[in-house]
């Protein structure tokens, strides 16, 4: 696996060099060979499909998977247009600089046998930046075998996409499906006995408990009870993870807790915003 990782690597870092040789040696100011993008998009590719999923595996810091996200689309976008020499060489350069140093050596120094979380990742397909900021490090404990910690960062990540629906919803709204539950004496809300009212974030942060939360959001119809009770499980884990306890955190409970969150929150149509 690490050999594959450093190989995968090494063609791009191979390619990337064979590209600015190919550019220094052009005359004119701008690339508008197709040879040259194709080759530039040939290699931006390999990069998104290939060498950027394994770097949370093996421990690559946030910071730099970021820094070469941004400079490796930077390059994509040079190669769909004619684009000025210059600015190809100067991000070719930028990449080129400390990248043995950010990628090789953090891989070659990691332990064989680390916890594989491609398969978790999938749920930063529709997270937002915000989101992304918590899952990125939960995920990257998840690599490290950091499973409870990795939960508590996820579900921070879940319930900051909730409190942005209600938000978005009017808490207003919130606070009125609240007084209607506490009126409800017969069937399955019956035992819900609180009002809120809320007026902005800082409030219902500060007022209102997650397992309350859920209560409201199957009342209001965003979720159903089936995906209340499996929300109320990935809470139970969360719960489980921040204080002592002897249950343990399995790879087996961190698929399940990142595959419901994915399924139930992050793709959820009814928590788009």
């Amino acid at each position: 696996m690490k050999e594959n990782a450093l190989n995968i690597l090494n063609k791009i870092e191979n390619e990337l060099k064979q590209l600015r040789i190919k550019l220094r040696q052009m005359k004119t100011e701008k690339v508008y060979r197709i040879a040259e993008q194709q080759f530039t998009r040939q290699i931006c590719t390999n990069w998104f499909e290939n060498a950027e999923p394994i770097l949370l595996k093996f421990g690559v810091s946030n910071d730099i998977r970021k820094k070469y996200h941004n400079m490796f689309t930077t390059l994509l976008q040079l190669s769909i247009k004619p684009s000025c020499r210059t600015t190809y060489l100067k991000i070719l350069d930028e990449i080129l600089q400390n990248f043995r140093d950010d990628m090789f050596v953090p891989i070659m120094k990691s332990a064989d046998q680390i916890t594989s979380v491609i398969h978790l990742e999938k749920i930063l397909e529709n997270a937002t930046e915000e989101e992304k900021d918590y899952l990125n490090e939960a995920l990257g404990c998840a690599s490290r075998g950091f499973y409870r910690a990795s939960i508590v960062l996820g579900w921070n990540a879940a319930i900051y996409r909730i409190h942005k629906i209600i938000e978005k919803l009017g808490f207003n709204e919130f606070n009125k499906k609240t007084e209607e539950m506490k009126s409800i004496t017969e069937g399955r809300f019956k035992r819900f006995k609180k009002s809120f009212t809320v007026h902005s974030l800082s409030d219902l942060r500060a007022t209102v408990f997650d397992n309350e939360l859920l209560w409201v959001l199957e009342y209001w119809g965003l979720i159903d009870s089936n995906q209340h009770d499996r929300l109320s499980i990935c809470l139970t884990m969360r719960n489980n993870s921040a204080h002592p306890g002897e249950a343990p955190i399995t790879e087996e409970n961190l698929a399940s807790f990142y595959s419901d969150l994915k399924t139930i929150i992050f793709d959820n149509p009814r928590f788009k915003f």
